[in-house]
């Protein structure tokens, strides 16, 4: 691995214009691949938010958020955390409605997003929210599909779902409070009776949810924007805590990168606002609203 990345697999989601190639040149076609045992970030120049990623034996899966490009849900296969082969999407449309037909009406910036991606018991399992709608359920027995969806009966922001060793599924969602649940047996609803809060809302923990057990204890990590983005964790024996936060164990990394031009407004009911770069912005980088995997030799990475 080269110097800069000694922790943290990166997935920058980020649309750069293309080089212009000389005359008569074959552009070349960006590979994160260096070819001699070290890569470069970014993975790939592609629009691939909240990427959330799995290790099955020996091989990697990642998903993200793809709003309401579609298809949708595109699941990726790497052996190695650099390269990636697309295997299937998991949606192949977004029919849920007239406007997401564009049928007298649209949904350019909506759709699905913030996608939980696991395995068990030989299933793959993509849980995803998408505006408007209850959160979405995906299954498959290949990453290379099919895949069936099935609706839960609510919408749960920013859910992370973990599938415990005594069987129990336990469910975290919310913004800075966070709650969590167990799903009932068909994984569409929460179990009566079992929902908590977890944290206060000023303990330090935001959205963007990521729920694991790592050697017998429970680990949440999630995003938070406090006059910089950072990534926060919290970590109990049990599954309903108490948790102990800690408020950065990521913050102000820029891997060589400054904040460029943003927009505000959507130019429905706000005015498209161009706000020029900040130069002493920093965090932009960090890891936030990504997933941690465990290679095989027990190394532990990140995506952003």
């Amino acid at each position: 691995m080269n110097r800069f990345m000694r922790t943290a697999l990166v997935l920058t989601p980020l649309v750069l214009a293309p080089a212009v190639a000389p005359l008569g040149a074959q552009p070349r076609t960006w590979t994160a691949d260096n070819g001699n045992g070290t890569y470069s970030n970014p993975l790939f120049y592609d629009e691939f938010s909240d990427p959330d990623l799995i290790r099955v034996g020996n091989d990697f899966y990642l998903t993200g958020t793809t709003m309401h490009a579609m298809p949708g849900l595109p699941v990726l296969h790497s052996r190695d955390l650099v390269n990636w082969e697309f295997m299937s999407y998991a949606v192949d449309r977004l029919d849920l409605a007239p406007a997401y037909r564009l049928d007298g009406g649209e949904i350019y910036g909506k759709g699905i997003w913030a996608p939980s991606f696991r395995y068990h018991a030989g299933v793959f399992h993509i849980f995803t929210n998408v505006n408007g709608q209850t959160t979405r359920h995906f299954t498959a027995k290949s990453p290379r599909g099919p895949w069936t969806r099935t609706a839960m009966k609510r919408s749960l922001h920013d859910l992370s779902v973990l599938f415990d060793d005594d069987g129990t599924v336990y469910v975290v969602w919310g913004y800075q409070d966070l709650h969590v649940a167990q799903l009932d047996s068909t994984l569409t609803d929460l179990a009566p009776g079992t929902e908590r809060v977890l944290f206060a809302k000023d303990a330090g923990m935001g959205e963007g949810a990521h729920f694991y057990k790592i050697d017998g204890r429970y680990y949440i990590t999630s995003a938070w924007y406090a006059g910089r983005m950072r990534l926060a964790a919290a970590r109990a024996n049990r599954p309903y805590g108490p948790y102990e936060v800690q408020k950065e164990i990521s913050a102000d990394e820029t891997f060589g990168l400054r904040q460029g031009h943003r927009l505000r407004g959507n130019g429905a009911d706000a005015q498209i606002v161009v706000t020029p770069p900040n130069p002493t912005a920093r965090g932009g980088m960090a890891m936030h609203q990504g997933g941690i995997v465990q290679t095989p030799n027990g190394a532990w990475w990140a995506s952003r």
